[in-house]
């Protein structure tokens, strides 16, 4: 196939606003196919190269392009394994991949790739427009940003199933509210064997955390909000894995990558911890600004979260750091342990108190909402606003 060139300047119809060079690696008949008509743009903000869907892609077809969208048949491994060879040889450059009938399982795995976005083909103008202006604000916006690191909050259970992650998802909606929405917050779900937040969030995710740990060094910003998936109350959630791994074949290094981009991309950012502990989680743990220690009047829950307090001490974690937060707080006339209790028990003061009420959670967390869009004058609502208060204060002042 031959080779045409058509760079020219932005068009002024206001479609394709940014000043950068683009080229499009298409077949004649796929081109013949897609809505474009070269009349339509007389100074057309991209370049066109005929190449056929699995002939190589040469240096000289990428030239100075600043970003490619490139045709793939995923039915014919010699155009699979040349974008391949473009992503290792071009690791850097903004890569658009257009294909026909994409699925979920072969989105995922270009990701891994390190390809910033997929069209489909026949490709529309509205479709490429769109893809190609977010790919370029969003690498623009990246690069002028003067990275600002977010504050981690930490939530991390004395044992499992104690509400810990009721706790995370609704402190993650309030910092979303807090941040105004701008950068939000990122809940990431570390329970990476039993992790529900997408869920009680209501947040629908194609692609988890496993993608993430997957990607190595192609991880970046781009790819970290792809995979977050937005529940309907705004907040951005990095889903656990749909299968149970071993919680030791987590690579450390790249998770703190991964917690390092989501810093980066969001104002807020709460890990919800497993209730079961590998080696990384503490590593997870000694980044977090502010850990909440999540507890309930039960001397089980006691032994426990004295037993993590002792650990925290023993490798360094400042107990100025922590906070215990006792959930499910019953008001009983005769109760065996109370909150002051727990205090005496514990060594530590009682940062906040959540009611209990378990219908109306559990109901919450079937319906994949909060538990103030079910009853906004329950008192678990009313307390888990109040501890959200209490933790986005602390973490302006720091």
């Amino acid at each position: 196939m031959g080779k045409k060139e058509l760079f020219g300047s932005p068009s002024n119809n206001g479609s394709l606003n940014l000043d950068c060079k683009i080229k499009l690696v298409i077949s004649d008949e796929e081109f013949g196919r897609s809505a474009f008509v070269q009349s339509d743009y007389p100074e057309l903000s991209f370049g066109l190269v005929n190449v056929g869907a699995s002939d190589p892609i040469t240096a000289d077809h990428v030239g100075d392009a600043e970003l490619l969208v490139v045709e793939l048949r995923s039915d014919e491994p010699a155009s699979m394994r040349r974008l391949t060879a473009l992503r290792s040889q071009r690791a850097t450059l903004p890569l658009i991949v257009a294909m026909r009938d994409g699925d979920v399982a072969t989105t995922r795995m270009l990701l891994r790739q390190g390809v910033d976005d997929v069209i489909s083909l026949p490709i529309q103008p509205d479709e490429f427009e769109d893809a190609v202006n977010n790919l370029l604000a969003s690498k623009i916006k990246s690069a002028a940003r003067e990275v600002k690191n977010a504050p981690v909050v930490a939530v991390a259970p004395s044992v499992g199933g104690i509400g810990a992650t009721t706790i995370a998802t609704h402190l993650a909606y309030f910092l979303c509210q807090r941040s105004g929405r701008e950068r939000g917050c990122c809940l990431v779900d570390l329970d990476l064997q039993f992790g529900n937040a997408a869920s009680y969030l209501g947040a629908s995710a194609s692609l988890t955390m496993e993608d993430l740990l997957a990607a190595g060094q192609r991880a970046d910003g781009q790819l970290l909000r792809t995979v977050a998936a937005v529940g309907s109350d705004g907040v951005a959630v990095i889903a656990a894995p749909e299968r149970i791994a071993p919680l030791e074949e987590v690579d450390n290094e790249q998770l703190q990558r991964v917690l390092q981009l989501a810093r980066e991309e969001y104002e807020y950012v709460v890990l919800d911890l497993p209730g079961s502990w590998a080696n990384w989680t503490l590593s997870a743990i000694d980044k977090a600004d502010m850990i909440l220690l999540v507890i309930d009047l039960s001397v089980g829950s006691l032994r426990q979260a004295r037993r993590r307090l002792t650990l925290f001490e023993e490798t360094g974690i400042d107990r100025s750091r922590i906070r215990i937060v006792a959930n499910r707080v019953e008001k009983r006339l005769f109760r065996t342990i109370n909150v002051q209790d727990a205090a005496d028990s514990l060594r530590y003061p009682i940062f906040a108190k959540v009611d209990s009420d378990y219908v109306v959670v559990q109901s919450a967390h079937d319906q994949g909402i909060l538990v103030g869009n079910i009853a906004r004058k329950n008192r678990v609502a009313i307390d888990l606003a109040a501890l959200a208060d209490l933790v986005g204060d602390e973490l302006d002042k720091r």
